[in-house]
């Protein structure tokens, strides 16, 4: 190392450290924000010149500038800073300067007006003067000039200079510059997406992992493209893009963050396509020059002007190749569930009693789909007023994915006194992890029903004594006699009071029959009763509509309108897909009009819920509004 260089170093050092002691050194007096430009009031057509805005405070930020109308861009903004501190008669003062420096050029002659720029500082707007430049006639270039463009000047210069000013060699800070406009390449900053599998089974959770990479600063970013992911259930995860790691890919150090993370569902089998994701991201790149003078020493990476460059990445699409469910080993009470889950069925409480309701839970809990949990087929005895189960969700979503539980809470009341049976029931489902079916069997329930307090019978009541008599009053008269040689028994009203009688014992057995067959039919009970579990889910969403719960109303609604044709069709909610719905409307003779609304409206739904932007109060109303009117049209049009 040459003495020089020793000597150069020792003064970058010393300036750096000088710097930041001045800048610990405490309060210094306030100064009135002023935008300022810089400009020339005349320039000959075609040739290059830079206009420089700059403002004399620090916390200022939106830096806007005006459209140079009629004027080109060659490059810019040029980003630089610089500030010095003073110290006369012991007391302290300081100024700042932040410049942005646009290279133009006037393509004819005439005259430009550059409109005010404006920033930000403390949350209130400056705005610059408003600049008439005049283009005159072009010059001839002479043999010594310099052919090409000219580059941006640092904007840094040393005591005594001003702008344009030439420097020992007689040539324009403009003239020395030798760096183009940065970039930044494919190779410093990219986003990959990451799946944690792209084979699995039908149903089975995929995770994707959307990753920014960057071996430059990134001021910020934002995803303005979401892919729509047809074929597949979405459920976005949690993700922390202020955690990052560092990595090294082909011997280049990487800063990484995790950005998106979702959990798709592939509803069918067959290749599918995850589209690609598009994300706009700002990065700072330090403008290097070249040193000309002692006050260059500044270019050093610590005191380098900044400049913010956009760039625009996308990911590459990803095939997700799902494969159909293995036909050996399924049960006959498989539905399409696929997971990991733990089921529990019991009821409380355990002294049962007539006319006293019952609680039966029953209850799916594990890692999976849990929107797509169905209900169990519980067959209660018929002697057992049963009602409409209670249904709740609760789903968990974390960085490992989605998991969560499915409660199922019957209530029935026992009207009799006696010993009853739940029947056995098996319920289903697929493990990708084992690659098996996995059948749970809940065994026979035997419930003992005491009779309650309102099926103790009445005893009888006391005559009414004389005089404190134990022994009941005897009428002395007989109210009605009875002729000689008749009799009740066997005669005309006796015979029709006794067919009255058998006739309504057997509408009796019949409705009870008639009863048990509808309780036993699941298919028929749903269908009946889709519309009253669609306008249910509906009521609900208008609640949540008042609310402003967006979330939890999309949901109501996207179950408002699945759960209508699962439950009208007797579709399993693994099936449900829109080709599903399409040859379900058409196979009931839905007209063709009709049916493309519903397809519509469910896809402005999906669309709404997994939409990052937020919807307003007037678009949640009219999704409100579009899901109950179709709703009305299609049971209209199948009955």
């Amino acid at each position: 190392m040459t003495r020089n260089s020793i000597f150069t170093n020792l003064i970058r050092r010393g300036a750096a450290l000088y710097a930041l002691l001045l800048m610990f050194l405490g309060p210094v007096f306030a100064q009135e924000p002023v935008l300022s430009v810089q400009a020339p009031k005349s320039v000959p057509a075609g040739q290059v010149f830079e206009v420089t805005y700059a403002i004399n405070v620090r916390g200022s930020k939106s830096f806007q500038a005006p459209s140079f109308k009629g004027l080109e861009i060659l490059y810019g903004p040029m980003q630089s800073q610089s500030s010095s501190f003073q110290f006369i008669n012991g007391k302290r003062s300081q100024s700042f300067n932040l410049s942005f420096t646009y290279g133009l050029s006037a393509p004819e002659e005439g005259s430009y007006t550059l409109e005010p720029a404006s920033i930000v500082v403390d949350g209130k707007t400056y705005q610059s003067e408003t600049v008439t430049i005049e283009a005159g006639p072009a010059r001839q270039a002479s043999g010594n000039n310099r052919q090409g463009r000219a580059y941006p000047s640092s904007g840094n210069m040393g005591p005594g200079s001003q702008p344009g000013q030439a420097g020992q060699n007689g040539q324009s800070s403009s003239q020395r510059r030798q760096d183009l406009p940065p970039e930044v390449s494919d190779q410093d900053l990219f986003i990959l997406v990451q799946p944690d599998k792209t084979n699995p089974y039908v149903g089975e959770q995929v995770l994707l992992n959307y990753r920014i990479y960057t071996s430059v600063p990134v001021e910020q970013f934002s995803i303005y493209k979401t892919p729509s992911n047809k074929g597949f259930w979405v459920d976005e995860l949690e993700v922390d893009p202020q955690s990052q790691q560092q990595e090294i890919i082909d011997g280049k150090p990487y800063v990484y963050a995790d950005i998106r993370r979702v959990a798709l569902f592939p509803q069918n089998d067959g290749s599918h396509t995850v589209e690609p994701m598009e994300v706009e991201a700002l990065a700072q790149v330090s403008v290097q020059r070249q040193p000309t003078s002692i006050w260059d020493i500044f270019d050093d990476p610590f005191f380098a002007p900044v400049q913010t460059v956009k760039k625009e990445l996308k990911t590459k699409s990803l095939k997700i190749n799902a494969r159909p469910l293995p036909q050996e080993g399924k049960p006959l009470s498989f539905d399409g569930l696929v997971g990991q889950y733990d089921i529990h069925f019991d009821y409380e409480p355990k002294i049962l009693k007539t006319n006293e309701a019952i609680t039966f839970r029953f209850v799916v809990e594990g890692k999976g789909n849990i929107d797509m949990i169905h209900a169990p087929q519980i067959q209660f005895p018929p002697d057992f007023e049963v009602y409409e189960p209670k249904i709740s969700y609760d789903k968990k979503t974390d960085q490992n994915g989605v998991k969560g539980k499915a409660v199922f809470e019957y209530i029935v009341v026992p009207r009799h006194p006696g010993i009853y049976k739940v029947n056995a029931f098996s319920y289903s489902f697929f493990n990708p992890a084992s690659e098996k079916y996995v059948e749970e069997n809940i065994p026979e329930m035997v419930l003992n029903v005491e009779a309650g307090k309102d099926a103790v019978l009445a005893t009888p009541a006391q005559g009414e004594g004389q005089g404190g008599s134990d022994i009941a009053y005897i009428k002395p008269t007989v109210s009605q006699w009875q002729p000689i040689g008749k009799n009740f028994l066997f005669s005309g009203a006796f015979w029709i009071f006794l067919l009255a009688e058998l006739v309504l014992f057997g509408l009796f057995l019949l409705f009870q029959r008639l009863h048990a067959q509808n309780k036993a039919d699941i298919a028929g009970l749903k269908n009946r009763k889709a519309a009253k579990e669609a306008k249910r889910c509906l009521k609900k969403a208008a609640l949540l509509l008042k609310e402003q719960k967006k979330e939890d109303f999309f949901i109501e609604i996207s179950q408002a309108l699945w759960g209508f044709l699962a439950n009208k069709f007797n579709i399993p909610p693994a099936n449900l897909s829109m080709d599903t719905v399409r040859m379900e409307l058409a196979s009931h003779q839905v007209p063709d009009d009709l049916a493309e609304q519903f397809i519509r409206t469910l896809d402005h739904c999906e669309f709404e819920r997994f939409s990052p932007q937020s919807s307003g109060s007037e678009g949640m109303k009219r999704m409100y509004e579009e899901a109950y009117e179709i709703i009305y049209k299609i049971t209209g049009a199948i009955k």
